[in-house]
């Protein structure tokens, strides 16, 4: 760890990074897709582990993007035009493809039910199924998903709402990302079991709305981390040795996700770093990846396998992050190029 976390650049990891954690994320549903429990090396889940990778690259990276361009409407168009026209076209996509697979009649099928699918998805409301669709298995909610993953959407836009707060009172008032930081946590403590507003969802959320807000310090402190490397790292140490003494298994997780995980986002390691050569496909597996996987096992001829299962659904998901890279992400991307004239400065 020679180095300490770097200024957000071209020739960095964090698209090979991100790209790793999708790929986390499908491999660790897979299980959950074959009846299988998830791996859960750390007490949390492969899954849950990608996530809070995310999380904490989300908020660096958006600090960043604040750092590039401090202008609040600005801002917000880049974040719609990241997030909201690739799910919206799959919210579509996937409401298309399960016509062939609902047990209803098709006349039934593209009812009220189906575009209340979509129109919520588009509003970032999410709603996790389709009508006659992968819902053989009442008992297990999971299983009749058909984008089971797009929770985390709304608690992202959430969190891009609190840096435009930031933003706009004025991100160099470093203290108070800060305090808000301390807030969030003490907020995921109040929802552990055995309090009294214990909520699972608040729970899981706080936690990465946490994640979340690290990245967003990192950021903000970066001239300090880089100069005190060796006390940076030194209290790294202590709170992981202090989540060992007090049984804190998410402390530790997150004294060890989230520092890990920006200074090997900021590395520059030769393949990692050009990940995103093809396109960026990270979004576009994560949207498509839950539907994709629940659709091979389902569709399986004969006993599904672990190893043939996720080959199949991960070649599947990686063509279509692709052309949803290519047909609708890059292409949306392409719009910020437009948004100084669309949202001048103010002029003095």
């Amino acid at each position: 760890m020679r180095e300490a976390i770097q200024g957000h650049g071209k020739l960095n990891n964090f698209d090979g990074l991100r790209l790793f954690a999708a790929l986390l994320v499908l491999f660790s549903h897979q299980f959950v897709f074959l009846g299988k429990p998830e791996p859960a090396p750390a007490g949390d889940s492969l899954g849950m582990i990608a996530v809070m990778m995310f999380f904490v690259m989300s908020g660096y990276l958006v600090s960043e993007s604040w750092y590039r361009d401090p202008h609040l409407m600005r801002f917000a168009s880049r974040r719609f035009l990241r997030v909201w026209p690739a799910l919206a076209a799959a919210a579509v996509a996937i409401a298309l493809v399960s016509a062939a697979v609902t047990v209803l009649p098709l006349h039934d099928y593209f009812g009220s039910a189906t575009r209340k699918f979509i129109l919520a998805n588009f509003k970032f409301e999410t709603i996790y199924r389709l009508p006659g669709v992968f819902d053989t298995v009442p008992a297990n909610p999971s299983l009749s998903a058909v984008n089971g993953s797009w929770w985390t959407i709304p608690v992202e836009a959430r969190c891009y709402a609190y840096v435009a707060v930031l933003g706009a009172i004025g991100m160099r008032r470093r203290l108070l990302s800060i305090v808000a930081l301390g807030l969030v946590a003490l907020m995921y403590v109040k929802t552990l079991p055995g309090h009294s507003k214990a909520d699972a969802f608040a729970n899981i959320s706080f936690l990465y709305i946490a994640f979340f807000m690290t990245g967003v310090c990192a950021r903000q402190y970066i001239e300090e981390i880089r100069r005190h490397r060796l006390a940076f790292m030194g209290t790294v140490a202590i709170a992981i040795v202090a989540a060992f003494a007090f049984d804190q298994p998410r402390v530790g997780e997150w004294a060890v996700i989230a520092p890990l995980t920006l200074i090997a986002g900021s590395a520059s390691t030769p393949i990692v770093r050009s990940a995103a050569r093809f396109g960026d496909l990270s979004y576009g597996i994560y949207l498509y990846a839950y539907f994709l996987q629940q659709l091979t096992v389902r569709l399986w001829p004969g006993q599904p396998t672990f190893g043939a299962t996720i080959i199949i659904a991960t070649l599947a998901t990686v063509i279509v992050a692709w052309c949803s890279w290519h047909a609708v992400e890059a292409p949306s991307l392409r719009l910020k190029h437009h948004l100084r004239r669309w949202f001048p400065d103010a002029v003095a």
